[in-house]
């Protein structure tokens, strides 16, 4: 199936923010522990987010990661801690009632609740940065558009768009 979370007639933006730190889950160092993450996240996600957003079928994020150095980093690491921080149950866990109401899109943070994650990534000189964009899937759905023979032998069947 080909998704592209710029058709408006599928998806609705909801809210983007940049954060101007890169990070992972999973870190084990005492002064990057996950919990305060999710709260940056949360902090950076509140300024301007919408209210009243309407309901939708489930969440969609995309994530745009610079990251310096030559430290490794897992990208695909990126992404749990940005889905986790709109997890109603997980706000409710970091001890964040505050946010519940704001920012809690979905009771868990399952394929049921969230079906798309796109992240992409590049390695810079001297700037880490995430940026997050937050779609919804509308209730209202057209049928999923395949690629046809033609556009199989002419390309690759498997890129998605961005």
């Amino acid at each position: 199936m080909i998704w592209d979370l710029g058709d408006k007639v599928d998806y609705s933006p909801v809210h983007s923010f940049e954060m101007h730190e890169a990070f992972t889950y999973g870190n084990m160092r005492a002064t990057q522990r996950d919990i305060d993450k999710r709260r940056r996240i949360r902090f950076e996600a509140a300024k301007q987010f919408p209210k009243d957003i309407p309901p939708g079928q489930w969440w969609a994020f995309r994530i745009y990661v610079k990251k310096s150095g030559n430290r490794p980093f897992d990208i695909e690491n990126v992404p749990k801690l940005i889905i986790d921080a709109f997890c109603t149950r997980q706000i409710r866990k970091d001890r964040q009632s505050e946010y519940v109401d704001l920012l809690g899109l979905y009771d868990d943070d399952t394929i049921e609740h969230v079906g798309i994650v796109e992240i992409r990534g590049e390695r810079t000189v001297n700037q880490n940065s995430m940026m997050v964009s937050i779609f919804r899937r509308r209730e209202q759905m057209r049928a999923p558009t395949y690629p046809t023979t033609q556009q199989v032998s002419g390309g690759s069947p498997n890129k998605f768009s961005t």
